[in-house]
């Protein structure tokens, strides 16, 4: 907070500073993190310059932006973020509304689940399809022109994101088991529109530290329900996950949020279908 505080008083000599053109004639928009980057540039092709904040290897929740972050977002038309996961996004267009950026919380109405919010909405394809169609009109409004090709690009898109969505739905139809273990509780909404259940070894945030009680407790849950696969994250430490599975015999898989990509990676130059793809492909393995 202290950190997020000093930003602001920066800011001060910042706002205002910015260009809120490119010199190519692009629409300049701010993702927050990969996931949103990755939809922003689906949809806006090129007509649209994106810039990521949060950089590739680092995890999302607790990252917080730099003076010369802020100078970057203040130069751009839009500022895209899921919501919940920047808790520093609201001050910041808040802070920068001297530059007229116009702010889009694309997973605002999403989070709950059975009374708990839950940020990570794009790890589920039906959300991932609405959080897409509203980057496809917040473009459009602000780039009319272009309107017909933000619309063109967006709907090619879905229709990507729709096959993951059946491909989910076949595999869950046709799979016996419905339960899967992860690191963090970072797919509740993959489980809610799938008619699954995670079982969490931490809490929505990485950074929450599960109890012996929780582990011992989720240890003998995995053996009752003859679970054979741990799935593990790219961003955070496997420890969790290979104790689990070390206590119950199990294997350890990846199961990806895709909250940003790991030197490898952006090395394959890999994408959020692509990830998708590979958790699908892993989650129809566990749930054999």
């Amino acid at each position: 907070m202290k950190k997020l505080l000093l930003i602001i008083m920066l800011l001060l000599c910042v706002a205002g500073c910015g260009q809120k053109k490119q010199d190519n004639g692009k629409l300049s928009v701010t993702a927050s993190f990969y996931p949103i980057a990755e939809f922003t540039n689906a949809v806006g092709g090129d007509n649209v310059d994106v810039y990521t904040l949060v950089p590739d290897g680092v995890e999302p929740h607790d990252w917080e932006p730099s003076p010369r972050d802020f100078t970057r977002l203040g130069r751009s038309k839009l500022f895209f973020y899921n919501g919940m996961v920047e808790s520093w996004a609201e001050k910041a267009i808040t802070t920068l509304s001297d530059t007229n950026i116009k702010g889009v919380e694309l997973g605002k109405g999403l989070y709950n689940i059975n009374g708990n919010n839950d940020p990570h909405v794009w790890i589920s394809p039906q959300k991932a399809i609405i959080e897409t169609n509203r980057i496809v009109d917040a473009l459009s409004q602000n780039d009319p022109k272009n309107a017909d090709a933000y619309k063109k690009r967006g709907d090619e898109y879905c229709q990507k994101l729709k096959k993951l969505d059946a491909d989910l739905k076949a595999i869950v139809k046709q799979s016996p088991k419905k339960k899967f273990v992860t690191s963090h509780a970072a797919f509740g909404h993959l489980a809610k529109d799938y008619g699954l259940e995670q079982l969490a070894i931490a809490g929505i945030s990485p950074e929450a530290e599960p109890t012996p009680a929780d582990m011992k407790n989720l240890v003998e849950l995995v053996k009752k329900e003859n679970v054979k696969f741990v799935f593990m994250e790219t961003l955070t430490s496997p420890k969790l996950a290979q104790l689990i599975a070390k206590e119950t015999g199990a294997e350890v898989l990846v199961l990806d949020p895709i909250e940003g990509l790991d030197e490898e990676g952006r090395k394959e130059k890999l994408t959020y279908i692509k990830l998708m793809e590979a958790n699908i492909k892993n989650l129809a393995k566990a749930l054999k």
